[in-house]
């Protein structure tokens, strides 16, 4: 009788994986997005100014104490664009994120995919126009919309069209993978 019983359950169970598909296999939901900002400088600009891109909202937001951004922007002495991970920005212990950044040799239009490791916490990247750089950026605090994922990280790819001196706005084009763990940039819903 046990035995039936053992052999019913293991049935069951077999037959319900099945219905359901690989329960391990994770499937994106959302599509990625491409999309024109600008953003201020840390320096010279009033500090309510947007001088940030939160990734997750995709837009310009004022950089604070808070840590609602995740790359911080300014503009070095030869009219370079430098963009600051958050734990540079904001010091104060357990409200920032590790926000990883990693400048690649491919062009904005070409990066179909993020890179899989190779990105720095701890350093700031500065970019000339028409410079990519990839974007790992840790969402899986409680609350957060990573929380429950298998992996943490959302991606995005930031590349400087151009640096307006007198105004000291920086014009970026960025792409991001709304879906948690996902690094695809190819316009849709992604599988990679």
């Amino acid at each position: 009788m046990k035995a039936r019983l053992v052999l019913l359950a293991t049935m069951s169970v077999v037959v319900g994986l099945g219905a359901c598909g690989d329960p391990t296999s994770l499937h994106a939901t959302l599509p990625t997005s491409v999309d024109t900002l600008s953003v201020f400088a840390l320096t010279g600009t009033p500090p309510t100014y947007p001088s940030g891109i939160s990734i997750v909202a995709s837009q310009p937001v004022r950089v604070d104490g808070f840590a609602t951004f995740d790359v911080a922007f300014d503009i070095d002495d030869d009219g370079n664009a430098i963009i600051y991970p958050v734990k540079l920005i904001v010091s104060s212990l357990g409200t920032s994120r590790p926000v990883g950044l990693q400048k690649v040799a491919t062009k904005f239009d070409s990066l179909t995919a993020a890179p899989k490791d190779g990105y720095n916490t701890d350093q700031s990247v500065v970019l000339t126009p028409n410079e990519t750089v990839a974007i790992q950026s840790p969402h899986n605090t409680s609350g957060d919309i990573c929380a429950f994922a298998l992996s943490p990280y959302i991606y995005a790819k930031i590349a400087v069209d151009s640096v307006n001196l007198s105004s000291r706005t920086l014009f970026v084009r960025m792409g991001v993978d709304p879906n948690c763990g996902f690094r695809s940039f190819v316009e849709g819903i992604p599988t990679l």
